[in-house]
C-alpha cells in the first residue's frame, strides 16, 4: 500500500503502515467492515415477513437492510498487537502492557473530557481514556473524510472508540481514543480484536428543509407504501429497489 491514489472516479482508502512486515499480518491488518460481522448475527436465522388473510406476520431484524448495510459498511481496524490495560480507580491512573514495545501508547487525562460528560456505552460508565496510535496512515481521495466509529454490534464491554470524523485526504496520522468501561483491574484485548470501524463519506453542502407534504409528496409515499405492500419483502428485494 501507498500514497499514490489513482485518478478514476472511484474514491480510495489507503491504509499505509511504516512497520515492516505488518502488512503481512492477516489478523492485523484493515479490513472491509463485512469480514468482521459478529458471529451472533450470521447465527441468527431469517425470519421472513409473511402476510395472510388475517394480516401480517412481522419478520425479524435478518430482513431489514439497516442492519447489513452497517455490518458491510467501511473498514474494521484490528487490534495489532496483544495488550493489556491497567485503570487504578484509586488513584485515577492507568497504564498498560503489549507484547510489542515499538507500539506506541499514551492517555488521555480525565481533565480533557471525561471530567466534563457523564459518557455511556451500552450503559456502562466510562472511567480512563487511553490514547492509542494507529500504525496505519490513512490516505482517502481528495474530498473524503472517514467517521471512527465504534463496533457497536460487536457488544464489548471493557471498551468502546471514541467517535470522530477525521479529514484523511489532508491529515493522515491517526489516533485512537480508546474509553474504558471496566474497573477490572486488568484488561486483555488480544491481537485481531475488532477495535474501531471507519466509513468513508464525501463532504459536500446539503439542503435543509423542513415542511408539510404537498400532492407530490403524498403520491411518492403512497406509490413506496404500496410497492412493499403488493409483495413479500426480502431484503433482497429492498436491495433491487435501491438499484432501481
Amino acid at each position: 500500500m501507498n500514497f499514490i491514489l489513482n485518478k478514476n472516479k472511484e474514491p480510495e482508502v489507503n491504509f499505509i503502515t511504516k512497520i515492516e512486515g505488518l502488512s503481512l499480518l492477516e489478523d492485523c491488518i484493515p479490513k472491509p467492515a463485512k469480514d468482521y460481522i459478529p458471529q451472533w448475527w450470521k447465527e441468527t436465522p431469517t425470519v421472513k415477513t409473511e402476510k395472510t388473510w388475517v394480516g401480517s406476520l412481522p419478520g425479524n431484524m435478518k430482513v431489514c437492510p439497516s442492519f447489513s448495510d452497517y455490518f458491510t459498511k467501511g473498514y474494521i481496524v484490528p487490534m495489532w498487537v496483544d495488550s493489556h490495560l491497567y485503570y487504578d480507580s484509586s488513584t485515577g491512573e492507568g497504564r498498560w502492557a503489549t507484547s510489542d514495545g515499538q507500539f506506541i501508547w499514551s492517555s488521555h487525562s480525565n481533565e480533557q473530557y471525561l471530567d466534563y460528560v457523564d459518557h455511556k456505552f451500552l450503559n456502562k460508565d466510562s472511567f480512563f481514556i487511553f490514547k492509542i496510535k494507529l500504525p496505519w496512515n490513512i490516505v482517502t481521495t481528495k474530498g473524503y473524510s472517514l467517521y471512527q466509529l465504534p463496533t457497536f454490534f460487536h457488544f464489548n464491554e471493557d471498551f468502546s472508540v471514541v467517535p470522530g470524523v477525521r479529514d484523511t485526504d489532508v491529515y493522515h496520522e491517526m489516533n485512537i481514543q480508546l474509553l474504558i468501561h471496566s474497573n477490572k483491574k486488568e484488561i486483555f484485548i488480544p491481537r485481531g480484536t475488532p477495535l474501531a470501524q471507519y466509513i468513508p463519506f464525501k463532504r459536500e453542502k446539503t439542503k435543509y428543509d423542513v415542511r408539510e407534504a404537498n400532492k407530490k409528496d403524498l403520491l411518492k409515499i403512497a406509490a413506496h407504501e404500496l410497492n412493499l405492500s403488493t409483495r413479500f419483502v426480502t431484503l433482497n428485494s429492498y436491495l433491487k429497489d435501491r438499484k432501481k
